[in-house]
């Protein structure tokens, strides 16, 4: 199969030539929150940032009725093992082991740039998950959200070690089989879960347990340069500005001595992508790192690997898991694309039916 992959020098020479195509502007709407939520990461200081982002998904909790209470308890309970702490998030959570009677376990790590969010600030679109999945599927889905170590305080690869312990004690020692367990993340937590699977695929010996069957991801970071057009093309659309994306880059390799280019820092530069698991990407056609994705998903497929992405063009960054920044139903379609990616096309099928 080597010989008919392509090159992957040809891939960046066509990425370069495609002209951009031309899609409505962000509403109103899209752009208030967006020039906010750049105004607010580029003044505040860093601990009134991780403050917002916690008050943020309380806020959301409070009003769905998730943040207290007998609701509280069926859907979310703390969790931990070795080297990990997190939350399950189940129908079943107040109740249930990790993975019990569960079709799918998804080891997820928030977004946040890798200084900021928590393992809770995306609770209600969790459970709205497991119900679109289970109503659309029949399928039983157990989520473990991790509370990795943040950056500058705890730098690379601290938080990538976090998500490998936790799947080491779910398949190791709870006996998980890996065809269960996916892989996922939203932004900064998106290259986390990238950069997790490439250490199992590079460091097999250093790793007794295989790959998981699946990754999912939502806008990941999956470089650190800005050298793409549309780091240009969508500076002034994004929610996302270049002076955070420095500075959260700056406090994750602080005193490591890695460099950006670093595959580990920026996976769209690893050579190797094959034995990656099935992937599924989205992203938002006002993204910076919208060329970035579609180049790595042109790269992992070049490898061999099953990979699937949704461009949902009139988005932002974050689309899918931060509501009040889609458009045209796109965290809804996403959801829904997800249970189709995981589950297929069929009902799930239990013993019992």
């Amino acid at each position: 199969m080597e010989g008919h992959r392509i090159p992957y020098a040809f891939l960046l020479y066509v990425a370069g030539k495609i002209d951009k195509k031309k899609h409505a502007q962000p509403d109103l709407r899209q752009l208030f929150i967006s020039a906010i939520l750049k105004s607010l990461c580029d003044t505040l200081p860093l601990w009134m940032l991780r403050f917002l982002f916690h008050l943020s998904g309380v806020c959301e909790q409070v009003i769905n009725g998730l943040f207290f209470g007998k609701l509280r308890k069926q859907w979310c309970r703390s969790v931990s093992g070795p080297g990990w702490k997190g939350y399950l998030i189940g129908e079943d959570a107040e109740t249930a082991e990790i993975g019990d009677g569960a079709d799918l376990v998804v080891i997820y790590a928030h977004g946040g740039g890798f200084v900021c969010g928590g393992a809770l600030v995306s609770l209600v679109v969790f459970v709205d998950w497991i119900k679109t999945w289970k109503s659309s599927h029949g399928a039983k889905t157990h989520i473990v959200s991790l509370e990795y170590a943040l950056s500058p305080e705890h730098s690379f690869p601290v938080a990538r070690d976090t998500l490998l312990q936790c799947y080491h004690t779910l398949v190791v020692e709870k006996g998980l089989d890996p065809s269960k367990i996916a892989f996922a993340g939203d932004s900064a937590g998106g290259n986390l879960a990238v950069v997790a699977s490439l250490e199992l695929t590079n460091n097999p010996s250093k790793y007794s347990v295989p790959q998981p069957s699946r990754l999912l991801l939502i806008s990941p970071v999956l470089t650190a340069l800005k050298t793409s057009k549309s780091f240009k093309f969508n500076e002034d659309y994004d929610c996302l500005s270049t002076q955070w994306f420095d500075l959260c880059l700056e406090n994750y390799i602080y005193n490591t001595n890695l460099l950006p280019t670093c595959p580990m820092i920026s996976p769209l530069l690893e050579r190797r992508l094959e034995g990656l698991p099935r992937t599924w990407v989205c992203v938002g056609g006002y993204e910076l790192f919208l060329d970035d994705i579609k180049l790595f998903v042109e790269k992992a497929r070049s490898q061999d690997v099953q990979a699937e992405i949704v461009v949902e063009e009139n988005n932002v960054h974050n689309y899918a898991i931060v509501y009040p920044l889609s458009r045209d139903d796109g965290a809804q379609k996403a959801a829904k694309y997800m249970s189709r990616f995981i589950f297929g096309d069929q009902p799930v099928k239990r013993i019992s039916d």
